[in-house]
Order: C-alpha cells, then structure tokens, then sequence
C-alpha cells in the first residue's frame, strides 16, 4: 500500500507541476498571409441540401486581427462560392439557414484553405 501511495502522490505532483508550468509563452502557430483563395462546394445541414442562407468564412486571428469576414449566398442545389484569406478559418451559417433551423445557430467549423482554387463541401451541424 505504501508503494502505491507514493506512485499516486508522484503522479498527482508530476501532473500538477506540467500543468502549471504549461507549454510555454508562445502563441498558436497562425497564418498572417494576405493572400487570397476562390473556395466552392456544397452546404447541407442534417445530409440534406441547404436551399438557401449563407455560408460565412472567418479568417481573422491574432495575426490578422483587421480580417473581414467573408460571406456566400447559398444557391437552390446548396452550393456557393466565396473568396477567403489562404490558412485557418472558422467557417459558420448564417441569414434564412438559421431561421429555417435554430439548430444550426451554433454550428462552426474550422478549415485550412489552400492557395489556389479549392472545394470544400460542408455538413452541418459538424460530427
């Protein structure tokens, strides 16, 4: 019993002593890039179509702070078409998709956009 008291103690010490100690000063490695990229695809919501709404792209981080955000109109088959800022985005729905479903009022995803033109299809709410 003893023995396994110590480990306990040692482990609880270790991992107390990690967390406060943390991973350093530095911030998250983010693009500051102000290049730009075309991205297509298709939006459902639930495995089914989106019909209309908006898909909003969102590539403001701390490095690029003044980023505006991007907005498509979601076409009748679901599809749209936006230009972003090339890294890290949070993309969400916005407009009549989410008055047709409060559900989805939540519902965000962060991708990596590529430089280049792109297809990114999206299912909301994300898995």
């Amino acid at each position: 019993m003893p023995l396994t008291r110590w480990c306990f103690g040692t482990a609880v010490t270790l991992a107390s002593l990690a967390c406060a100690l943390g991973c350093g000063d530095s911030k998250p490695s983010v693009s500051s890039t102000s290049a730009e990229a075309k991205v297509t695809g298709k939006v459902s919501a639930f495995g089914k179509p989106l019909k209309s709404g908006e898909i909003i792209f969102d590539p403001a981080n701390y490095r690029r702070k003044d980023a505006t955000v991007r907005t498509a109109k979601i076409k009748d088959d679901g599809t749209y078409e936006v230009t972003t800022l090339v890294g890290q985005n949070t993309v969400k729905l916005g407009g009549t998709a989410l008055t047709a479903d409060p559900r989805l009022s939540g519902a965000m995803k962060a991708v990596e956009v590529q430089s280049g033109d792109q297809t990114l299809d999206f299912d909301f709410p994300p898995k």
